[in-house]
Parts: structure tokens; C-alpha cells; sequence
């Protein structure tokens, strides 16, 4: 359980624009609670983001606490005057952890009593990790996500707000939402239908499945795959060079014209407003996939190897 109250989970972000030594771009090494380590190259005009957050790097308050401190201090108001580096012009979400990307979201904070948070508090943790993923898509950064695990439930949200997407022989994407009785949020409906089409976004969200790099590749869901991630790092470090030197002001402009072709605020409401309606629907099939996933560890449930409906039905004892 959680031993933190709401306002120790952000009291990070509303300081961080306090002083220019607590803007995030501005360090090296470890930010915040561990859960994102972070490098700077060229003059930090490029970040690298590595996720580090237990097993299957879960999105939890720990890491939406992190990411909501380090994407609220790239909005251009929140930059004090005084900051010794330009907000960087890129940034690089990846991760060392060979089966893991981003987990999905800390199913304990939908159930009640499982943390030592209020209903109000848990709302106020899945309202923020909502308004995080917006920057992805409003702020000038251009977002690459660098994919070689899992990126599923809230990973897949996260990778599909970002500007690119690249993956690793290990990626695996997909949606878990609808098996226990959600859906995805944030935008990840909307962006995934724009990527594959409805039928095909269909075919994934509504069966609660997934697929590994080579297939996403080739339906458009991320940009590329690579055979080893050394090529897939190497890749991405070539193109964020090159992105590193293009003027901030064309880069933005163009991410700006880009991005209007997504998803309004409305709906992207209108689908947080169902997922607070179903869940206290749903809640009774939360303790069972926990208990499935032996507490959200990165066991055979976890890692997708019971993908198979027959395979569930024999998890289950129902064959």
C-alpha cells in the first residue's frame, strides 16, 4: 500500500518551478522517486527518459507523480526566467528493463481501501495522469517513444500521445482495458483509431489483445522496428541528433499543425467520465486479475503468456 498523501505526490510539482536548480531538464542522473532516470545530451537540447519503477514498471503514484513534475515544468509559463538552459527540444522515453516499457495503470488505486488514499484522492492521481498525457500532445518537446517491452493498458495510452514510436525486437502494444471492464483513456482510443483505422483499432481494443513490433510496424501503430536494441537505440539517437539541430521554433510550429488533426478535449472527457462510471461496476474483476498477476509482478499472466482465451479458461479451471 501507498504510505503517501495527495499533497506529498505533488508537492514536487508545485515547487518545481520555484528554483531553476529544481527543473528537471536542467539535471543529470536520477530525478524524483527513482522512477525516472534521466541523461542530457547536446547542451541538453536532448533528454533521455529511462523508466526504472519496480518489475513491470508500473504506472502508479510514484511514476505519475514523476511524469507530472518533469512534463509541468516544460510548459512555457512555468519556466522561471532565470533557467540556465533552453527546455530541450526533444525527449526519449525508454527502458532497460527487457520486458517492461510502461506497464499499465496501479489497478490497487481503483479499489477501495487497497491504499490509504480517499476516493477523492485516487480520482484527483487518474484526473492528473489524464492531464500529463494531454502535455504529451500540446507541449512545443517533440515526444519519441523507444519501445522493447511491454507497452500496454497506460503504456499504451502514453506511446500513442507521443510525437513517434519506435520498437525493439521485446515490444509488445496493446490494450488490457476492456477484460477488466474499462477502456482506454487519455486519448488512446482516438489516436489508435486514427493510426490503424476503426476496424483494425477494433479488432485490438474490443478483444483486450495484443501484438509484438514487427506486426505494429506494419499497421502503422508505431513507426519502425528494429532487429536488435542496439539498432533501435542507435536509430533513435540518430534521429534525435538531427531533430537537436533543426531551429525550436519550426520544429514546434510544425508539431503544432501536426497535432491538429487529433483528438479534442471533449472527448477525451467524455471517455474519462465512462471509465469513472464502469469502474465502480467493474471493481469486483479487480481483485481477481491482481491475484491473476500475483499483485501486479511480471509473472506468465502478466507478461501476456496466457493470451489465449482457452488459456485463461484453463487458468481459471473452467476446462
Amino acid at each position: 500500500m501507498f504510505k503517501t498523501t495527495l499533497f506529498q505526490l505533488f508537492s514536487a510539482a508545485i515547487s518545481v518551478s520555484a528554483l531553476s536548480s529544481s527543473i528537471p531538464w536542467e539535471k543529470n542522473g536520477t530525478f524524483g522517486h527513482e522512477t525516472l532516470s534521466i541523461t542530457r545530451k547536446n547542451n541538453g537540447s536532448i533528454l533521455r527518459l529511462n523508466i526504472q519503477n519496480g518489475p513491470i514498471n508500473l504506472y502508479d503514484a510514484k511514476l505519475g507523480t514523476d511524469m507530472t513534475t518533469l512534463l509541468n515544468s516544460l510548459i512555457p509559463s512555468n519556466i522561471p526566467s532565470n533557467a540556465k538552459y533552453p527546455p530541450p527540444k526533444v525527449i526519449v522515453f525508454s527502458s532497460d528493463n527487457p520486458d517492461f516499457w510502461m506497464g499499465h495503470y496501479d489497478l490497487e488505486l481503483l479499489i477501495p481501501g487497497r491504499t490509504n488514499l480517499t476516493t477523492d484522492e485516487t480520482n484527483a492521481l487518474f484526473a492528473n495522469a489524464v492531464a500529463t498525457a494531454r502535455l504529451l500532445s500540446t507541449l512545443p518537446t517533440i515526444f519519441i517513444a523507444e519501445i522493447n517491452g511491454h507497452a500496454t493498458g497506460s503504456g499504451n495510452e502514453f506511446l500513442v500521445q507521443c510525437d513517434m514510436a519506435f520498437a525493439g525486437p521485446n515490444a509488445v502494444v496493446g490494450s488490457m482495458e476492456v477484460a477488466v471492464g474499462g477502456l482506454q483513456g487519455n486519448g488512446g482510443i482516438q489516436f489508435l483509431v486514427r493510426k490503424l483505422g476503426m476496424a483494425k483499432a477494433a479488432e485490438y481494443l474490443l478483444a483486450a489483445t495484443s501484438i509484438g513490433a514487427q506486426e505494429a510496424a506494419d499497421m502503422g501503430w508505431v513507426n519502425r522496428a528494429y532487429g536488435s536494441a542496439k539498432e533501435l537505440r542507435k536509430a533513435v539517437d540518430a534521429l534525435t541528433y538531427r531533430l537537436s539541430i533543426l531551429p525550436a521554433g519550426a520544429l514546434n510550429g510544425t508539431k503544432t499543425a501536426i497535432r491538429a488533426f487529433g483528438p479534442n478535449v471533449g472527448q477525451s472527457d467524455a471517455d474519462v467520465a465512462t471509465i469513472l462510471r464502469l469502474f465502480p461496476e467493474e471493481i469486483p474483476l479487480l481483485p481477481r486479475f491482481l491475484e491473476l498477476t500475483d499483485n501486479q509482478t511480471a509473472n506468465a499472466f502478466e507478461l501476456g503468456a496466457l493470451r489465449d482465451i482457452r488459456d485463461v479458461e484453463k487458468a481459471e479451471g473452467l476446462v
